[in-house]
């Protein structure tokens, strides 16, 4: 009767560890995962007697991120201005400037050169 009730209590405690991997996956297990953010856009822009490219198209709600080079020697392009974001920034020579810009809604989206020599549009098309 011992020997019975041992065997017993040592199957109870052998299945009770085995318990977890053999349960129905939980519903958190079972959701697809999340989808993964929005891959940023880089586009580079290179300062050389002008922006090239001048006119760049994204998508409303678009993560978007720039990358100017200025290889233009010119105190007109030490600086680009997105004056309707409210940024301003220096462009040292042959030294890549990164810009991340906020959501964007549809319509255009100005730069320009410190001196308002160089111009630039970013057309931001309403999302389908």
């Amino acid at each position: 009767m011992v020997m019975t009730r041992l065997l017993v209590v040592s199957g109870l405690f052998a299945a009770s560890l085995l318990a977890p991997s053999l349960r129905a996956p939980s519903a958190a297990a079972e959701e697809a995962p999340a989808p993964s953010p929005q891959a940023v856009r880089e586009i580079e822009i290179v300062v050389d007697g002008g922006y090239k490219p001048s006119r760049i198209v994204v998508t409303e709600g678009e993560r978007v991120r720039l990358k100017l080079v200025r290889r233009d020697y010119s105190p007109c392009s030490r600086e680009v201005v997105f004056a309707s974001l409210g940024i301003r920034r220096e462009l040292p020579t042959n030294v890549p400037v990164v810009i991340d810009l906020p959501a964007l809604s549809p319509g255009e989206i100005e730069f320009k050169c410190g001196m308002n020599m160089l111009r630039g549009v970013i057309v931001v098309e309403p999302r389908k």
